[in-house]
């Protein structure tokens, strides 16, 4: 679902377009992640026409996928953003 949302705001021409920073937290992920997302477009392009024939996303889809995205990380499925950047810093990344 975000990467439907994130290929939308790809193509985006309009000079209103907000920033990725903007977008990925509007979406609820990392604009690292958004930034991937747009290299896998740029370089595998039939990713590109494959979302495109899914058509549209719709706010209520994001939603509900946000939903579930908490719930999975409230189980523990997920780690959450603090999780991942502290482990960054025990590997000397971060």
């Amino acid at each position: 679902m975000v990467r439907l949302f994130v290929l939308q705001w790809f193509t985006c021409r309009d000079a209103a377009r907000p920033s990725g920073r903007a977008w990925a937290r509007a979406l609820d992920v990392s604009h690292t992640w958004l930034q991937k997302l747009v290299r896998g477009f740029v370089t595998d392009s039939s990713e590109m026409r494959r979302l495109g024939v899914a058509g549209d996303p719709k706010a209520s889809e994001l939603a509900r996928a946000q939903h579930e995205t908490r719930q999975m990380r409230e189980r523990g499925e997920l780690r959450s953003f603090h999780q991942q950047e502290r482990r960054a810093e025990k590997l000397g990344w971060g």
